[in-house]
């Protein structure tokens, strides 16, 4: 059950902290960019950490993000710590690493009085997100996206000894949206954002390039981009293994026009230069409308019926406006996002910092905060 926590109950949530900002796969690694803008400026030392171990992130990635490299590497050792990375004020992650989620469950680290707050926000806009509700059953707050699952997230800890947990909404990702880019007239850019796993079938990706290709001849002006997730060479280990990868299937098309092309930018520098996105079962959509620009979700493609991912995501888009038949994405007629969709996915940057630091201030003031250990904490081994 979670103890009701408001920021009404956080009188020290405007201190300064020492925050770890932990990644360790490219989807890790945005959320620290992003989380580490929102929280700038506001008096707090922020410090990111590469979790080296199990890390597919190429070097190319990782600058691409972080030109100087993280401040500190770590181990996942280091979570495995009875008061596990006691230097800090709080871990701030999208992902609840095992050996973190297992050490905050031990009660005798727990309602230790010198730790970090395990600040858990969903890893991103999850189709199926139980899962990750119950590893985050241990973190001392949860955010959760979109609005509803508030109400969702309460109901799966209903049995949960989660004890005071303060519950937040936002992500760095989905971020109010605010002007369109004042030069988005001017652009003529088109980018279609690529999954690893959707569509699941050759011919549905086939008949994807082929939909690019068109668009391409129609409007020669324009440049039509296949944006990757990764390059060919890059996240061979990940957990989502890309069967029929589109630079290879384009090669066996051949006859395309020049100006389809592929790149592996980074989306943020990509949303400063699209004048319109597509997207299949990508939550790069959301990307598109926090930064103004027209998207297009498509969920219509060849053997969608197979893609295990389609109905979640019609779940999940089906109110936004969004969602665009094949004629609409061939001649790019893009519709405004519905406002009360967008209020139910987005926060504003100010009052998702705000959460932050008030889930801070709620730790500090948590009623049950031992200092006195026996064994001390540097003799307590974490399990498994």
């Amino acid at each position: 059950m979670i103890p009701a926590i408001t920021g009404s109950a956080t009188a020290a949530s405007g201190a300064r902290a020492r925050i770890l900002l932990p990644f360790v796969d490219d989807s890790t690694l945005f959320f620290v960019q992003r989380m580490r803008a929102v929280l700038a400026d506001r008096g707090h030392e922020l410090v990111t950490g590469w979790v080296t171990n199990d890390s597919d992130l190429s070097y190319r990635q990782m600058t691409a993000v972080l030109p100087n490299g993280p401040d500190v590497l770590l181990h996942t050792d280091a979570f495995r710590q009875a008061a596990p990375l006691a230097e800090f004020d709080a871990i701030v992650t999208s992902r609840m690493f095992a050996a973190l989620r297992d050490m905050s469950r031990m009660p005798h680290v727990r309602y230790g009085a010198n730790r970090p707050a395990v600040i858990a926000f969903q890893g991103g806009l999850e189709f199926d997100p139980e899962r990750g509700f119950a590893n985050r059953h241990a973190a001392d707050a949860v955010f959760v996206v979109p609005k509803g699952d508030i109400g969702r997230y309460r109901k799966h800890a209903e049995t949960a000894d989660t004890g005071p947990q303060y519950l937040g909404f936002g992500h760095p990702t989905f971020l109010a949206p605010g002007a369109p880019p004042a030069d988005l007239a001017e652009r003529r850019d088109v980018y279609f954002f690529a999954q690893a796993i959707s569509p699941p079938t050759k011919r549905a990706r086939l008949h994807l390039l082929r939909m690019l290709a068109a668009i391409a001849r129609a409007d020669p002006d324009r440049t039509v981009w296949l944006k990757l997730r990764h390059l060919p060479h890059e996240n061979t280990g990940h957990l989502h293994r890309e069967e029929y990868p589109y630079p290879a299937l384009m090669k066996e098309m051949g006859d395309l026009p020049g100006n389809l092309k592929l790149t592996a930018d980074p989306m943020d520098a990509v949303l400063t230069r699209a004048a319109v996105g597509i997207t299949c079962t990508s939550t790069a959509a959301v990307d598109l409308v926090r930064a103004g620009v027209p998207a297009l979700v498509y969920l219509d493609y060849v053997e969608s019926y197979l893609d295990p991912l389609v109905p979640p995501m019609r779940r999940l888009f089906g109110e936004s406006g969004l969602v665009a038949d094949t004629a609409e994405v061939l001649r790019l007629q893009a519709k405004t996002p519905d406002p009360a969709w967008t209020e139910t996915l987005f926060c504003p940057a100010e009052r998702l910092a705000e959460q932050v630091e008030e889930a801070i201030g709620a730790f500090r003031a948590r009623p049950v905060a031992v200092g006195r250990m026996i064994p001390p904490p540097d003799q307590v081994q974490a399990k498994g």
